[in-house]
């Protein structure tokens, strides 16, 4: 992040409201101010001369509040940058100010040069940025330079305390602590102000998710109900092509038999998208998760056992490494098989005739580490990073399978994450692909 980014980082709306927030914390400075000379006045502490001055300084505070305010009233409508610009003008104008005031109480032996504090905490709230860092540099220059100027010969020292210890005059422990009880009252005004500001924004960033999670298993109640009804009707008339395809067999003429052909791929296609819509959709439903404990060597046996009729329709080896001994392990079943089964039929439509597949499931410390890999296609370098995302298939498995929806891989992923684990691939083009899937063990803790 940029320290001083492009002014400025805020809304229009928001500066206004800080304009006019600024504007309310002076009129209380002004009557705080007042309070003070009346308070000197009345315990006659200070010179005279000095406490007119004061009260000089807080009627031209009046003056310059009003103007603020009568400007921002008349330009209602005021450009982002001409906002800032008066911000910056009422924060610098409230600096000399309070130098001036420093200047009457004492100068170095003035308590009000804590004051400056208060300054450089509304400059970090109402600005974006390092606008606090330049505000802090202005205040040790206005304050050096007074001090400068005292041990000059321009500007006279005035000693408001009367030259007397602060511990021995009950009037000097009194202002002390006056200006000390308005430190902290206004501290703690500043703090509660922001606190409270953030505490509403996260209240609404809460709002704003909830509304967007009801949405999102909206959207999925639908996805799934949409995709189950449809899948019956769809099948049926499947069903009902292959029929007709059989029945008029080789006595049609071609291109009537191209055409059923084409409309069984194109059903099957749908059928295959509808199932896979209806995949990713599971998980997002807390009560569809069902973890128990499992063998997960028994359970990839009878995954490649179902994968093994495609394989062997395209004269494909598919082998199963695995331990000797039960690999007992706490999961979901269906979020499983459709880990391996998408991973086993990409292997499957991806590897050439009289390939080889090969799943390996071995146990570490932290867990098991499962590897589907093939001697395909492989998938290049630059593909890589997009083929779990939803709908993404690459070029080159386009132009060798037609078919596809590009969404096994994105379940995929979803299923892992669901066991709290990972999947990587390995690949280089023309060298097959290696898929490997780590599932932490304790997913029930």
């Amino acid at each position: 992040m940029a320290l001083f980014p492009d002014t400025p980082t805020f809304s229009k709306p928001s500066m206004l409201r800080r304009n006019k927030w600024l504007i309310r914390l002076r009129w209380y400075a002004i009557l705080g101010l007042f309070g003070g000379v009346i308070l000197l006045e009345t315990i006659q502490l200070g010179p005279g001369r000095s406490l007119l001055w004061i009260g000089i300084v807080g009627l031209s505070l009046v003056v310059c509040n009003l103007i603020y305010l009568a400007y921002t009233s008349v330009k209602k409508k005021l450009a982002m940058s001409r906002l800032v610009t008066l911000l910056n003008v009422q924060m610098v104008v409230d600096l000399f100010m309070l130098t001036v005031l420093i200047y009457l109480t004492g100068s170095a032996e003035s308590p009000l040069s804590f004051f400056y504090v208060f300054h450089i905490i509304l400059a970090s709230i109402i600005f974006p940025g390092g606008f606090s860092y330049l505000y802090s540099l202005l205040v040790i220059a206005l304050y050096s330079s007074l001090l400068l100027l005292e041990q000059s010969i321009y500007l006279n020292h005035i000693c408001f305390f009367n030259d007397i210890h602060l511990s021995e005059d009950s009037r000097i422990v009194i202002a002390i602590w006056f200006i000390f009880v308005i430190t902290m009252l206004v501290s703690a005004y500043l703090a509660q102000n922001v606190t409270e500001r953030h505490r509403r924004v996260r209240n609404k960033l809460e709002i704003a998710n909830q509304k967007l999670q009801e949405i999102n298993e909206t959207k999925t109640t639908f996805f799934r109900y949409a995709s189950h009804e449809m899948k019956a009707p769809i099948a049926t008339i499947q069903s009902t092509l292959m029929v007709v395809e059989d029945i008029l067999g080789t006595q049609a003429d071609e291109r009537v038999r191209d055409m059923l052909r084409r409309a069984i791929g194109r059903t099957s296609e749908t059928i295959g998208m509808l199932k896979d819509l209806a995949d990713l959709t599971y998980g997002n439903f807390q009560e569809q998760q069902k973890f128990e404990t499992l063998d997960l060597k028994a359970l990839l046996t009878d995954i490649v056992a179902d994968a093994q009729p495609n394989a062997d329709r395209k004269k494909q080896t598919m082998l199963l490494d695995a331990p000797a001994d039960a690999c007992e392990f706490f999961g979901d079943v269906i979020a499983l098989k459709q880990i391996f089964s998408n991973l086993l039929s990409n292997a499957t439509r991806y590897t050439q005739d009289n390939g080889t597949i090969q799943i390996q499931l071995s146990k570490t410390r932290e867990g098991y580490v499962i590897a589907v890999s093939d001697n395909g296609s492989g998938i290049p370098k630059s593909e890589q990073i997009n083929i779990f995302k939803e709908f993404y298939r690459t070029p080159a498995a386009k132009k060798q399978v037609s078919e596809g929806t590009g969404l096994g891989l994105a379940i995929v992923m979803r299923m892992v994450e669901l066991h709290d684990g990972n999947i990587q691939v390995e690949s280089e083009e023309g060298q097959g692909s290696k898929f490997i899937v780590h599932l932490p063990l304790g997913v029930s803790d």
